[in-house]
């Protein structure tokens, strides 16, 4: 169980740079560094050297090798390819640990998945429905891979804690059902995100709090779902600016309603977590939130710069991530997220409205205690 926790953990991180590599290669615009697929220029490693760049050229006539962009693509494909052997380990190692079977093959069958959509967003020439779901795949393969490492970690603290010490958060996990909501909200706005990015729409307004004068007149909200189709290539966007602004402003409409909903969310749950695993879940998806609004308008202000924008893209994925894992373990009741944070038998229950917790827990006390004649 040790070395499974250990692999997971370890493809979990591998997921998260391969999410900023991603990144970084579409905000340096080589998403087509590589005309081809899964090569470059006919082989397996970059065009760096003269005589490659020379062989690249000769064999694509019409194209411009660029071997930065180049580097950075097939450095984003190296990557992923190892996170696909990781997962595919994963999911044999499953086969001896049945209890993970289900999200073992869960994340095999999306990391293949996510291979055909990296082949698609080449060939379509960055289609961006197609890099769309690109992004939002990497997203969800990374939260499927913390609800596998959390299972693993609960399991663990079960089998190193007596079960009637672990205490349950009742009142939390009637907040299930607006946790569910904030998810949705959470997906839409990433998804905007990516629609903004996908369309180079990021930016075409650089003025607060939503874009230049006048946008209210040129505004349209079918020009906001309006997929692009029939170009050869979609490199550097194909839509006209008042697209490209209606995106733009629809996704900080998105951030608005998105921080004012997960503040809400974050308040609640604050006011009603009785353990010190929950409440510092909390403040950790308050300060993330807080991060990400901090991203957001600075890439408004500097003209979307490469490193934050990049963090912008890695930040929303912890968020995502961490609220997927929170929503899972209050849903189902639970306490304990890591095995190294504190553990149930420490928690604290001083709220007068969870008497009959406490007296449950008062009774697993006193039917572990033996009886002295």
């Amino acid at each position: 169980m040790k070395y499974f926790s250990t692999l997971v953990s370890f493809t979990l991180v591998l997921t998260l740079v391969v999410i900023a590599l991603g990144a970084y290669t579409r905000l340096t615009d080589a998403g087509l560094g590589c005309p081809d697929w899964p090569g470059c220029y006919g082989k397996y490693h970059a065009p760096v050297l003269d005589h490659h760049i020379a062989d690249a050229q000769e064999k694509f006539p019409h194209l411009e090798v660029d071997p930065y962009k180049a580097r950075n693509e097939m450095l984003h494909r190296y990557i992923a390819g190892l996170l696909g052997l990781a997962v595919l380990a994963i999911f044999i190692a499953s086969h001896y640990i049945k209890r993970y079977r289900r999200l073992a093959s869960a994340l095999l069958l999306l990391v293949i998945f996510q291979a055909a959509l990296g082949m698609w967003t080449v060939t379509l020439n960055l289609l961006p429905l197609i890099v769309l779901a690109h992004l939002l795949g990497g997203f969800t393969l990374l939260c499927l891979l913390a609800l596998l490492r959390a299972e693993i970690a609960w399991d663990r603290a079960q089998n190193s804690t007596p079960k009637n010490n672990n205490v349950a958060e009742p009142a939390l996990s009637r907040l299930a059902g607006f946790g569910f909501v904030v998810l949705l909200v959470l997906i839409a706005q990433i998804a905007l995100g990516g629609w903004t990015s996908t369309n180079y729409a990021a930016a075409v307004c650089n003025q607060l709090p939503f874009c230049e004068a006048g946008w209210q007149e040129r505004f349209s909200l079918a020009q906001v779902f309006h997929l692009p189709l029939g170009h050869e290539t979609y490199e550097y966007g194909v839509l006209p600016y008042e697209a490209r602004m209606s995106i733009h402003v629809s996704h900080r409409v998105g951030a608005i309603v998105t921080l004012l909903v997960f503040c809400a969310f974050l308040y609640a749950c604050w006011r009603r977590a009785q353990s010190h695993v929950m409440r510092k879940m909390v403040i950790a998806m308050s300060l993330l939130l807080l991060l990400q609004l901090t991203l957001g308008l600075i890439n408004i202000i500097a003209l979307v710069p490469l490193w934050n924008a990049v963090a912008h893209n890695v930040v929303a994925a912890n968020l995502l991530m961490m609220l997927v894992v929170f929503l899972r373990q209050i849903a189902l009741r639970r306490d304990v997220i890591f095995p190294a944070s504190v553990m149930p038998a420490q928690t604290e229950i001083s709220s007068p409205r969870h008497s009959v917790v406490r007296s449950v827990v008062n009774e697993n006390k006193f039917s572990q205690t033996p009886n002295k004649i």
